[in-house]
C-alpha cells in the first residue's frame, strides 16, 4: 500500500469497515478479459505463468532487502504497538484477516488503524488469505472444482482493488498432497490474474528440506513450480516441534538450514524470504500453548528460572512442564543463515510476540 495509493485512504478506512465478501462479486470497471483468461475450457497446461513476466513488471519494484511482518489480532494489542514502535524496520506487513471457502467465498474484515498506520509508515500491505480449518475439508473442494476456484480468484482480485492491497498472500496449509498438480494450477492462474491488474502475489509454504510429493503435511507444495510463479515465497521454517508434538526447539539453527539449502536451491533468491519465528511453546499435559517473549519471561520468574535460557523446565498442579522461546541469539543465527544465501528477506511470525532486542538487532544499534 503505497502512500499514494490506488483510492483515497478515507475511501479505504470505509471500505475496511464494511467489507465482507460474498461467494459471487460484480466485479465492475476491472473484469474486461476475466471471462477469457479463466475460461473453463481452457486447459490447465494453458494457463504456465511465464516468470519473465514477473521479472519485468514485478521482482524490481520491491525492496531489497526484505523485513515482513506477519500480523494477527486486534488493533490494539501488542501486535499493534510493535507495529506502532517498530514499523521503521520493517517493508511490508501480511495482515491475518481473511477466510477462503470451499466454494470460493473470502469473508474478513480488516482493522482500519492498521491500515491507516501502514499507510502512514509507508509499508506494504499483502493481504493474508488462509482457510477456515486444514486439509482437504476446504482445500480440496476448492481447488478441484473450476467454478469455486474461479470465485475464488474473482474475490482476491476485487480484495486488493476495493482496499488497496499492494498483493495477496496465499497461507492454505494443510493442502492434500493428490491436490498437488490443481494447488500449483490455482496458483499459476491467480498469479496470472493478479499480474495483469497490476498486484502481487505472494506465498505462505511449509518448510521442506527435501521434496517429498506424498508428505501428508508438505507433499502438495512443489518449490520449483511455485518459485516461477510467485513474486515472494515465504518458507515457513517453524514449528519443527509443535503445539502436539513432543516438546522440542521451535526452529533449530541447524534444522533452518537444511531447510534455507534445500529452498535455495529450487526457489529463485530474489523471490525467497525465510520464515522466523518470534514465538514459543509451553507442553505440558496437553497441547502446547503458545508463549511470547513476555509470558517466556514471566515464567522463568515465577519459577526461579534463568530466562536468558533457551528452554525451561519446571513443575505446576503437579505437571511437569517444558517451555521453549528462541531469544535474539537465535533469531540473530537464522538472519545470518537466511543472509549467507542471499535470500530476499525474513518475515516475522508474528508481530507482538517478539524478543524486544531483535529491534535493536535490525537497526544495527
Amino acid at each position: 500500500m503505497r502512500p499514494l495509493g490506488r483510492i483515497a485512504l478515507p475511501l479505504l478506512i470505509a471500505a475496511a469497515v464494511a467489507l465482507a465478501i460474498v461467494p459471487h462479486l460484480n466485479l465492475q470497471g476491472f473484469t474486461r478479459g476475466l471471462d477469457a483468461f479463466l475460461s473453463p475450457s481452457t486447459t490447465r497446461s494453458d494457463h504456465a505463468h511465464s516468470p519473465e513476466l514477473l521479472d519485468t513488471q514485478h521482482q524490481d519494484g520491491l525492496p531489497t532487502p526484505l523485513v515482513i511482518g506477519y500480523y494477527s489480532g486486534s488493533g490494539s494489542g501488542l501486535g499493534f504497538q510493535t507495529l506502532e514502535k517498530d514499523a521503521h524496520l520493517l517493508n511490508a506487513i501480511v495482515p491475518d484477516w481473511y477466510t477462503i471457502w470451499r466454494n470460493g467465498a473470502v469473508t474478513g474484515q480488516a482493522l482500519p488503524q492498521v491500515l491507516e498506520l501502514a499507510q502512514r509508515k509507508n509499508l506494504w500491505v499483502f493481504a493474508m488469505v488462509s482457510q477456515n480449518e486444514y486439509g482437504g475439508a476446504v482445500l480440496g473442494p476448492l481447488l478441484q472444482d473450476p467454478v469455486a476456484s474461479r470465485r475464488a480468484m474473482e474475490n482476491l482480485l476485487a480484495l486488493c482493488e476495493q482496499q488497496g492491497y499492494d498483493g495477496i498472500n496465499l497461507d492454505f496449509e494443510g493442502v492434500p498432497p493428490s491436490d498437488r498438480a490443481d494447488f500449483t494450477n490455482f496458483v499459476s492462474q491467480l498469479g496470472g490474474l493478479l499480474h495483469r491488474y497490476g498486484y502481487y502475489l505472494t506465498l505462505s509454504v511449509p518448510a521442506e528440506t527435501s521434496d517429498q510429493p506424498s508428505n501428508s503435511w508438505s507433499g502438495a507444495y512443489d518449490y520449483k513450480a511455485l518459485g516461477k510463479i510467485a513474486d515472494l515465497v515465504m518458507v515457513m521454517a517453524y514449528d519443527q516441534h509443535y503445539s502436539t508434538s513432543t516438546a522440542g526447539p521451535i526452529a533449530s539453527t541447524a534444522w533452518v538450514e537444511q531447510v534455507t539449502s534445500f529452498a535455495a536451491r529450487t526457489i529463485p533468491l530474489p523471490r525467497l524470504v525465510l520464515g522466523v519465528p518470534v514465538y514459543g511453546y509451553d507442553w505440558g499435559s496437553g497441547p502446547a500453548q503458545g508463549l511470547s517473549w513476555e509470558q517466556y519471561q514471566q515464567i522463568a520468574q515465577s519459577h526461579g528460572l534463568s530466562p536468558t535460557s533457551q528452554d525451561l523446565v519446571y513443575w505446576m498442579n503437579g505437571v511437569r512442564h517444558t517451555a521453549y522461546y528462541e531469544g535474539l541469539q537465535d533469531f540473530a543465527a537464522k538472519v545470518r543463515v537466511a543472509t549467507g544465501y542471499g535470500l530476499r528477506g525474513i518475515a516475522l511470525w508474528r508481530l507482538g510476540l517478539e524478543d524486544p532486542k531483535i529491534w535493536n538487532y535490525l537497526g544495527g544499534v
